[in-house]
């Protein structure tokens, strides 16, 4: 069925009216504009059968007309999206139809009620096709994005320029496996839109108990392009956001202040039908922008195509990771190598790297009351290689990164790995446990250069006692501990500095 999309009304409020609601406290806000059911006020059915696009642009249609509104989404299946197609000079061939667009709003509130799905429709195209006649294909040589080639599904959600904005109680179903894939589009994969909730430089955001699942692109994209770090915060505050089997992120930071997540997972990306790199849990990668003063309480990152966190790309870091769990399945569990960042009591479950280093002690990255182990995940799967954590990629080979303490159970691995002696690394009161037998007879079992020890404690159980291997040494300080807790190798199958050194109490001084 064509469904071309409906042309938006201009007619906004005045300006002074605008203002006045705009000075008032949010819920006498909220009254000041109209509240619009998605079934009664649209015409939207809900069915799961009929597209209920036009519905969502009638809604967007008012609202906007009113400066800002409710959108009351009730129980339902909403089946939304489509593509006009065919041969228009100058345009795509697969020419998407818009869903719930919002810009320069002063107040939204969109809220759905249990069981309320906005779920894609089937056979939409997305990917590069050739503008002539509608044939997979990439755009040519030297033109990744060339956006006549590209077919895209846009974003269910997507609010712009707006303030004051929640989102609620709503399941958003890409339903990536029934795209109709083309050629690559942008520099890797397919890099375009089509995304569960898509919100760029808007301030106040509050999105709770959202389930944004398979889509192409994105779960989630929060960006806020142009912004500086003289610039005030930007507050978006998220919760209950489970984004799952996306094709290219869970959430997608890429320019903000303030933005604070809590009890919400970013899981399987890349797992679905669609796999566009970096296809992490979490992308930190500020475009045209800063990231800044990010918090993220008790979230998971689980079981992603790339690893669970990647920060290593823009003016971007500058976050705290507090009780979440990072597991790497066949991909590190986190690739980071940007200022700012801070990990504690969290869990990583395979291969990590150290993080961001430099001679701003202040803004290397620091982890407390962490663990790292190569734990498998419920399919049998962990990353492993080599080492529980290495300095790859890590900015100045990890100069001043800390892990204070913090515990190391290398299961079929190594410990840690860390190759520049000349590069400080702290170790407070942390736990090394070496289980790993599969070493050969007088190899390492860790290679911490580099590194300064403080009440550590080297601990093994391989289940042997008759084999010697041992921590390799270049560059390593043991220093005292105020409470006078010594470093202190358990052996007998673990030595310091060589298959045959020393166990117990290791005393005071540099080696290596």
């Amino acid at each position: 069925m064509s469904h071309p999309p409906l042309r938006r009304r201009a007619v906004l409020l005045g300006a002074a009216a605008v203002a006045a609601a705009g000075a008032l406290p949010l819920p006498a806000r909220a009254a000041a504009y109209p509240v619009i059911n998605l079934k009664t006020d649209c015409g939207a059915k809900g069915d799961g059968v009929g597209n209920d696009t036009g519905a969502l642009q009638r809604a967007v249609e008012k609202i906007t007309a009113a400066g800002g509104g409710t959108l009351d989404i009730p129980a339902g299946v909403y089946k939304i999206g489509g593509q006009n197609q065919g041969r228009v000079a100058g345009q795509p061939y697969y020419r998407y139809w818009t869903m719930l667009e919002f810009k320069n709003l002063a107040f939204l509130h969109i809220r759905g009620s249990a069981g309320a799905v906005l779920r894609l429709a089937a056979g939409l195209h997305y990917g590069s096709f050739n503008p002539d006649d509608g044939t997979a294909q990439a755009p040519p040589a030297g033109e990744d994005y060339n956006e006549l080639y590209r077919a895209r599904v846009g974003a269910m959600i997507q609010v712009e320029d707006s303030s004051d904005v929640t989102i609620e109680n709503l399941e958003l179903d890409g339903r990536n496996g029934t795209l109709v894939l083309g050629g690559r589009w942008g520099d890797t994969g397919i890099q375009a839109t089509a995304t569960g909730m898509r919100l760029l430089r808007n301030t106040n955001v509050t999105i709770s108990d959202v389930h944004t699942h398979h889509h192409g692109l994105d779960g989630l994209t929060i960006g806020y392009g142009g912004l500086t770090t003289a610039d005030p915060p930007k507050p978006h505050t998220v919760t209950g956001v489970r984004s799952e089997y996306n094709g290219r992120q869970g959430l997608s930071w890429t320019g903000g202040n303030s933005l604070t997540v809590t009890d919400s997972q970013f899981n399987h990306t890349g797992r679905g039908a669609v796999r566009s790199a970096p296809t992490s849990g979490l992308d930190i990668e500020a475009e045209s922008s800063v990231c800044r003063n990010g918090l993220f309480t008790r979230c998971e990152f689980v079981d992603n195509g790339g690893p669970g966190v990647i920060a290593t790309n823009g003016d971007g870091g500058y976050t705290r990771f507090e009780g979440c769990t990072f597991w790497g399945t066949t991909t590190w569990s986190a690739y980071t190598n940007k200022p700012g960042l801070v990990f504690k009591w969290s869990n990583f479950y395979g291969r990590n790297n150290l993080g961001y280093g430099g001679a701003d002690a202040a803004l290397a990255t620091k982890y407390a009351d962490c663990l790292f182990e190569d734990r498998p995940w419920t399919n049998g799967q962990v990353y492993r290689d080599g080492y529980l954590v290495t300095d790859e990629a890590s900015a100045d080979s990890g100069q001043n990164v800390q892990f204070a303490d913090c515990r190391f159970v290398a299961r079929q691995v190594r410990s840690v790995w860390t190759n520049t002696d000349t590069k400080v690394k702290t170790f407070l009161r942390c736990t090394f446990d070496h289980r790993y037998a599969g070493v050969a007879e007088g190899g390492i079992q860790s290679h911490p250069w580099g590194a300064r020890f403080v009440a550590c404690a080297f601990t093994e159980s391989t289940g042997t006692t008759t084999s010697r291997w041992y921590v390799h040494l270049n560059g390593v300080v043991v220093d005292p501990s105020p409470d006078g807790t010594p470093t202190t190798v358990a052996g007998p199958t673990v030595r310091w500095g060589s298959p045959t050194g020393a166990v117990g109490v290791i005393p005071v001084g540099t080696y290596g």
